[in-house]
């Protein structure tokens, strides 16, 4: 497993714990067994910010995941 391969798969494994804990946060709001966009309101900040932080960690993720992808291709359908 080399550098790219490690990297591409710990983001992915930080990424699915970040938004599974966001959901965590999000589901412990919920009032009388609802969530309600009015119940979450009061965390609309940590969101937003949650999102813009996360975003480009997402966005290196994903070029980690083309770059790879276009290795395998090139060493499946190379000689």
């Amino acid at each position: 497993m080399d550098i790219f391969q490690k990297i591409f798969l710990y983001l992915g494994a930080l990424i699915a714990a970040s938004f599974l804990i966001v959901a965590l946060i999000a589901l412990s709001n919920a009032e009388n067994g609802q969530l309600t966009v009015e119940g979450l309101s009061h965390l609309e900040g940590q969101f937003v910010s949650f999102y813009e932080f996360f975003r480009w960690i997402v966005y290196f993720w994903m070029a980690v995941a083309i770059f790879l992808f276009i290795r395998f291709l090139s060493r499946m359908f190379g000689k």
